[in-house]
């Protein structure tokens, strides 16, 4: 297979992943059970990028990142801030060290309890992204103590 349809497929895939998560996200939010569905959805990301080769895995968990980041960014102007720093740890996270993606994820959790005032739908977000951010850092650190990736 030639190296340019292979990155593209490998594209492809994450973002299918990105959107398949997504839309869980968005069914449990409508259905009023966030907190439950939180480990289920959360298995969508991590077996859908743990067969990829190492580098296209840590592509994949950096655009999950980014997109984690995105969560509350319409809702004002620290948000974005905070997308920025979140997106800004998924870039250093691939290219320099994979333990601040691992920083991005539980750092997540930390802002979410950030008192401010979220949109009815979104009220249970923070206590779901304890189970679905929680796993998530801690399934990509134990990708790191395995050796998955190095630092650059």
């Amino acid at each position: 297979m030639p190296t340019y349809l292979k990155y593209t497929l490998t594209g492809v895939w994450i973002l299918a992943l990105v959107v398949v998560t997504s839309i869980g996200v968005r069914l449990a939010a409508e259905q009023g059970v966030l907190i439950w569905a939180a480990p289920i959805v959360a298995v969508i990301p991590i077996a859908g990028l743990a067969f990829l080769q190492p580098k296209a895995e840590l592509v994949g968990w950096a655009v999950f990142t980014v997109w984690l980041g995105s969560a509350y960014a319409a809702y004002g102007s620290i948000e974005l801030v905070v997308y920025g720093v979140i997106t800004a740890l998924a870039l250093f996270g691939l290219f320099a060290s994979p333990w601040l993606l691992v920083l991005a994820w539980f750092g997540h959790i930390a802002w979410d309890f950030a008192p401010r005032e979220l949109p009815p739908l979104l009220t249970d977000l923070p206590h779901a992204c304890i189970i679905f951010d929680g796993l998530i850092g801690a399934f990509i650190a134990w990708r790191i103590l395995k050796g998955r990736w190095q630092s650059a």
